[in-house]
């Protein structure tokens, strides 16, 4: 198993640790609610190493990158960062990336559902060592800076132009002597930066985050919250949906590829599934807060008809509620129909746009940072 550079210093903190897909992932730290809130209302601290991290020179990674994932890299212009997924040969899933142009380099961050080893092989076994491909995974760290207030974090660490940076935008800037990736992104809906260190200085990075932090009632969170905020926001999880349901067609998946492009990995297998069309489909859904059985895998029905399957599932502490993703049959994937949970008689469970909630992150003015 992978363990992050930064283990030590979050287990100083009495973090929780998990394995998955054989790499370490920080679970928690503290409270569910108190992460929550943390990240609704300061900035949380969190270790993202768990990504698959991997550099390419301009000009051999620019075409690989583009035949390999579904985006369309070729138009990614310096500066900018395209999300996107790779694919395998039947057209699923098989992880979530972002892409970065940084000047004379490309930097590829996967979210995979396949171990390092195996996600290595794969882009070997498309060319990425004649592309120049260096693996990053073990030798450089990603620290995640997520809330509400997460550019004041950002700010005083890198300086005001930071605020200025709009979403999905790559930029380089020193701390202590050391090079920093700085990634304008997040799944949280609130303000997000991932920072790309070399795995040698990360405790200076750590610390001073941290510090920061606390100075505005943060602190640090773990990975299982995070999977709670991407549901709430709606944005996608390789990790929850993503690994049930794996078709990005069905996952709604369709904007982050480029059809135009005559090659990418799956290519011909999601055209495939798009010229026939969808059976089904994925729609949020919301339950009461004292409802049992609103967990991943449940049934909902109809009447006596199955009508779909819970893919994610969170309580979301805005809402009082549960709310959820479930694949539904598409002659019944809507918006504001009302279905219920395990049988006929059971619990009222209602389909509803997503995402639920307003972050606050969009009351913020730049006049106001």
């Amino acid at each position: 198993m992978r363990t992050s550079p930064f283990h030590k210093n979050f287990a100083a903190n009495n973090a929780t640790f998990a394995n998955r897909f054989e790499t370490e992932i920080v679970s928690r730290v503290g409270d569910a609610k108190n992460e929550y809130e943390t990240i609704r209302n300061a900035a949380g601290i969190t270790d993202f190493s768990f990504m698959q991290r991997f550099r390419f020179p301009e000009e051999k990674g620019l075409d690989f990158l583009d035949s390999l994932c579904a985006g369309n890299v070729a138009k990614l212009r310096f500066g900018r960062i395209l999300h996107t997924f790779l694919a395998d040969d039947d057209g699923m899933i098989i992880a979530d990336c972002y892409i970065a142009n940084n000047d004379e380099e490309f930097i590829l961050l996967c979210e995979s559902i396949a171990d390092d080893d195996a996600v290595v092989q794969l882009l070997l076994s498309r060319g990425a060592a004649e592309a120049g491909m260096e693996d990053l995974s073990k030798s450089h760290a990603l620290l995640s800076i997520d809330g509400y207030k997460a550019w004041a974090v950002a700010k005083e660490l890198f300086g005001a132009d930071v605020l200025g940076l709009p979403y999905l935008s790559i930029e380089r800037y020193e701390y202590n002597g050391a090079g920093i990736s700085l990634f304008r992104a997040g799944k949280t809906s609130e303000f997000g930066y991932l920072l790309l260190v070399e795995a040698g200085k990360t405790d200076l990075l750590f610390d001073a985050c941290l510090a920061s932090a606390r100075k505005i009632s943060g602190g640090l969170c773990g990975i299982d919250i995070h999977n709670d905020l991407r549901l709430e926001g709606r944005f996608f999880n390789v990790f929850a949906e993503g690994v049930l349901v794996r078709d990005p067609l069905e996952l709604g998946l369709q904007w982050m590829i480029d059809f135009n492009k005559e090659q990418f990995a799956g290519r011909d297998a999601i055209a495939a599934r798009r010229a026939s069309g969808l059976s089904k489909k994925i729609i949020g859904i919301c339950a009461a807060a004292d409802v049992s059985g609103f967990t991943k895998g449940a049934t909902i029905v109809n009447g006596n008809d199955s009508v779909a399957t819970i893919v994610a599932t969170c309580f979301s502490y805005t809402l009082d509620k549960f709310v959820g993703l479930a694949l539904f049959s598409v002659d019944c994937a809507y918006a504001g129909l009302s279905f219920n949970l395990g049988t006929g008689e059971g619990p009222k469970v209602s389909t509803i746009s997503m995402p639920p909630i307003m972050p606050k992150s969009l009351t913020v003015k730049l006049d106001d940072m």
